[in-house]
């Protein structure tokens, strides 16, 4: 047999060059991800672990070109009004 990575699988069966899919959803993800954030914040307050993960959602917005009034545009349409404005800008 061949050399296969460490792997005792035939090369036939084991295909070190397939490429997969990722991720789909990362900005769907994103979304709902500031949705909990958010409904987190109205339930227990501003709490530490709040404000530390809203900064890390939003920066993961920027990384992914989100803008604030697009997260506000799909909280609104989910039915969030309350939430999304306490979205600042």
């Amino acid at each position: 047999m061949w050399d296969t990575n460490g792997g005792k699988f035939p090369r036939v069966l084991y295909n070190l060059n397939v490429v997969r899919k990722k991720s789909g959803k990362k900005y769907e993800k994103t979304y709902q991800r500031i949705q909990l954030i958010l409904q987190k914040q109205a339930k227990y307050g501003e709490t530490k672990w709040v404000q530390k993960t809203l900064v890390k959602a939003l920066a993961r917005c920027k990384k992914y070109g989100i803008s604030i009034s697009m997260v506000q545009d799909y909280l609104t349409t989910k039915g969030y009004k309350d939430l999304a404005a306490k979205l600042s800008k």
